[in-house]
């Protein structure tokens, strides 16, 4: 599973329609937001959603840009990975 990002988002695409994204946000302070996390329902259930979370906490912890996980999915997949805890701000973190 190939996956794409953008500015505003990381993407799954088949035969041009997107079948699983996450929506990004960016901070003035440098942090990116997971706002959302999609799956269209023909996928579901076969592990996409943790496939592309765990796309995306690679990729930015590679960058060294600290995640803040404010959908419900992202910051629950954030709680059951903790290895990937040091690069994520989670919402109830104090600033």
């Amino acid at each position: 599973m190939d996956f794409t990002i953008t500015n505003n988002k990381i993407y799954f695409k088949k035969e041009d329609k997107e079948l699983a994204y996450i929506e990004l946000d960016y901070t003035p302070d440098g942090l990116v937001v997971f706002e959302k996390v999609f799956v269209d329902p023909q996928l579901r259930g076969q592990g996409v959603a943790s496939k592309i979370m765990t796309f995306a906490a690679d990729y930015f912890a590679k960058e060294k840009i600290t995640v803040v996980p404010m959908c419900s999915y992202a910051n629950t997949w954030y709680l059951r990975h903790e290895e990937y805890l040091n690069g994520a701000k989670m919402p109830d973190d104090d600033p």
